[in-house]
């Protein structure tokens, strides 16, 4: 009878760290990754089984496929296992060769098999880091990330719940195929205000970039003051841009002011089931210490 009593007893000591270790909340950050700004880019460090050599990648929560430069690939020796389509400007596909990354070590941890894209990648070919390849979605499936501006560092906790220690308010994430997206809401300066779903992009050289169908529903095009227009090489043509500035832009508890953005006949990111407003870029982003990204539990945290 006495060893019952221990056993159930120690049954009773144990219960409260069984269901923590049960809920699915991982307090421990199993990675930090420092990262490096190259223009509006995250660039973070990396290796592979197959060389001791660090890799740099371009994190950005807007690339639904990891890439790697094709001069990359062949250093490492990857092979060739197939070829697929990725997306170009509206419905151009291009087809590229592709291959598997056995193991993607990052710091303490590690993304098993990850299957990437080979590209040129010429636009960073005069880039001051070295850019072996680009990562978003596969990393943000993988694991909850905290992007800490202020200490210039990728904070990767194990998928699951949010741990407590998460900092910021919160904001209900919902995905457009792969791409995260959040609710927002502009003002024009008529005051009116327009609510709307905007793909949530960490990379994007912007503050919004707005689809042209959007635009042209809402008449941005007349009622917005142009600063000025840009030209830009897409994939497979240049691109004009015709860049303007919103009043504000609000997201949950905070507002931006003076939100510069950018719109192109040749830009529609479309919903897959409901009407997609744009993308917020880096411009937006950088005014957070603290974004953190809980892609599986459809959860965004900003810390101002």
């Amino acid at each position: 009878m006495c060893n019952v009593r221990k056993y159930i007893f120690a049954i009773l000591i144990c219960l409260p760290a069984l269901v923590s270790g049960q809920d699915g909340t991982n307090s421990k950050v199993v990675a930090t990754l420092p990262f490096r700004m190259y223009d509006r880019y995250l660039i973070i460090p990396a290796t592979v089984t197959t060389s001791i050599d660090t890799l740099h990648f371009i994190f950005d929560t807007g690339a639904e496929i990891t890439t790697m430069n094709q001069e990359t690939a062949k250093t490492l020796k990857l092979e060739s296992t197939d070829v697929a389509g990725m997306s170009g400007t509206d419905d151009v596909v291009i087809r590229v060769p592709t291959s598997t990354i056995s193991l993607l070590y990052l710091s303490k941890t590690r993304i098993p098999f990850v299957k990437v894209y080979l590209e040129n990648l010429k636009e960073f070919r005069n880039s001051s880091i070295p850019i072996d390849g680009i990562i978003g979605v596969d990393l943000l499936k993988t694991f909850i990330v905290t992007i800490d501006y202020e200490h210039q560092q990728l904070l990767l906790y194990r998928a699951g719940k949010t741990p407590p220690e998460v900092k910021g308010k919160r904001m209900p994430l919902s995905i457009n195929f792969k791409t995260p997206a959040i609710e927002a809401m502009i003002e024009l300066p008529d005051g009116k205000t327009i609510a709307n779903r905007f793909h949530f992009i960490s990379g994007g050289e912007y503050g919004i970039l707005f689809n042209w169908p959007f635009v042209e529903k809402y008449h941005l095009n007349t009622t917005l003051p142009i600063i000025n227009t840009d030209k830009v090489q897409d994939l497979f043509k240049v691109l004009t841009y015709t860049n303007i500035t919103i009043p504000f832009l609000a997201m949950g508890a905070y507002r931006v002011e003076q939100v510069p953005a950018s719109y192109s006949p040749d830009v529609d990111d479309a919903g897959s089931m409901t009407e997609v407003a744009g993308s917020i870029g880096f411009f937006v982003w950088k005014q957070f210490r603290t974004i953190t990204i809980n892609y599986n539990e459809k959860e965004l945290f900003l810390e101002k």
